[in-house]
């Protein structure tokens, strides 16, 4: 087991099959950040996680003598550390919006979207959740009409959390159809999924989900 006192560059933990892993992984690839990434199980997690990580979780970001858990943490730290390109604005009302938008994807999207991955999909509880999940989606149309990413002109940590759920959506039963009124997302999700970013932070499972 190597301590965290004898790393001496950064590494991710990183479970190549999930989505909150993928959102740090996506940051790292977006400002060119050079990493170890350490190809974690989260359900079988290796000693040294369970020593470093209170929680025994991933994503579990290691930077020298610096060990960080929680994936919006781990996001925050590396765009404050490696200021370029920016993923949050400079402007404190700015920021805050941002911060907002992740909770919301948070206590919305990923929580039908981690429920959904934890049940059959034959249940009735797992339709209801399927229902949920896409409507919410479906909601957002004019919110992806309204500006090239996600209630901004520019890429940001709100994009990197939302990318990964958009990516997994087959992996629920969940399908975006390609009519007009769906255009507005489908164009978000090319544009994001064609970002080299995206495509970079990509593990191999992930790949074999969908194609660009």
């Amino acid at each position: 087991m190597v301590s965290l006192s004898r790393r001496t560059s950064m590494a991710l933990f990183s479970d190549p099959n999930d989505h909150y892993c993928q959102r740090v992984r996506i940051v790292l690839e977006e400002k060119g950040i050079s990493s170890e990434i350490i190809t974690s199980d989260r359900n079988n997690l290796s000693g040294e996680i369970l020593e470093l990580s209170p929680y025994a979780s991933v994503p579990l970001l290691v930077d020298r003598d610096v060990c960080l858990y929680d994936s919006v943490i781990l996001m925050e730290y590396l765009d404050e550390r490696f200021p370029h390109p920016p993923l949050l604005p400079v402007y404190p009302i700015s920021r805050a919006h941002i911060r907002l938008y992740i909770k919301r994807i948070e206590n919305d999207w990923c929580s039908l979207f981690d429920e959904l991955l934890n049940l059959n999909p034959k249940e009735a509880k797992a339709k209801k959740a399927r229902q949920s999940l896409k409507a919410l989606i479906v909601g957002s149309m004019p919110i992806f009409k309204e500006k090239p990413y996600f209630m901004n002109e520019e890429f940001s940590l709100v994009d990197c959390c939302i990318a990964p759920i958009l990516w997994r959506l087959p992996l629920v039963g969940i399908d975006i159809p390609n009519d007009a009124k769906s255009k507005p997302i489908n164009e978000y999700m090319k544009r994001v999924f064609t970002r080299t970013s995206f495509l970079e932070s990509l593990s191999e499972t992930e790949r074999e989900i969908r194609s660009v």
